[in-house]
């Protein structure tokens, strides 16, 4: 999985990105519905799936906990 930089991308687009791409390569075992105009939740909804779903390299799962803390960071300075 290529590297997504934090300053290319939006959180909400890297999260969905990652969604994206985790789906498509472990061929969306769980029927997950992710569209273009899915929000941040969404993702986050498919990518804590997959985390504890399927058995994903060090590289996804450090994607994955990377957006979760920002989340985490930006919903803690709310």
């Amino acid at each position: 999985m290529a590297a997504l930089k934090k300053t290319d991308l939006t959180l909400e687009e890297r999260a969905f990105e990652t969604a994206k791409t985790l789906l498509k390569k472990y061929q969306n075992p769980h029927n997950l519905k992710l569209e273009e105009n899915s929000n941040l939740e969404d993702s986050y909804s498919i990518l804590i799936t997959l985390l504890y779903t399927e058995k994903l390299d060090e590289e996804e799962q450090l994607a994955i906990v990377s957006i979760i803390d920002e989340m985490k960071l930006l919903d803690g300075n709310r």
